[in-house]
């Protein structure tokens, strides 16, 4: 079998997963949430979430976060994931740029109604943005002499 690309992998391992693990902090204090992802051809990552959320909050004071996404981790098995350093944003509103909107609806079967009220504004949530500054596939399957794999 031929080794993909690190990069065709993690591009397989971002779209066939949902959530993500998000670390924020704030006053020195680590804090990390659970929420569902979708991203974008350059491997951005977009989440929905209340701007009360303590992450939110949180990366408000502090853009810096980091996050990870587990792809195989059942014991006995090898194990695969991404891990991400950047920074993250809120994304104004009314958003301009729908496509990540309807991305996200279409992943978490959202129908058109959500995508209109949300994109308006209308449901109290907003939509956040993390742009990698670096990016790290973690893969003992596909590179089992050196599972790190720089991507960013």
């Amino acid at each position: 079998m031929m080794i993909k690309k690190a990069g065709e992998l993690a591009d397989k391992y971002l779209a066939e997963r949902h959530i993500m693990q998000l670390a924020t902090t704030a006053g020195n204090k680590p804090w990390i949430c659970t929420v569902y992802y979708v991203h974008d051809e350059d491997r951005n990552l977009y989440w929905a979430s209340l701007p009360s959320r303590r992450h939110s909050r949180e990366l408000a004071q502090n853009p810096k976060v980091a996050a990870a996404i587990a792809y195989k981790g059942v014991i006995g098995e090898k194990v695969i994931g991404i891990q991400v350093e950047g920074s993250a944003r809120e994304l104004e509103l009314p958003l301009a740029d729908r496509a990540m909107v309807e991305r996200y609806a279409a992943k978490f079967s959202r129908d058109q109604q959500w995508i209109e009220d949300f994109v308006a504004g209308k449901t109290g949530h907003r939509f956040y943005k993390l742009t990698p500054a670096s990016m790290v596939l973690f893969d003992e399957e596909h590179f089992p002499d050196d599972p790190q794999q720089e991507l960013l």
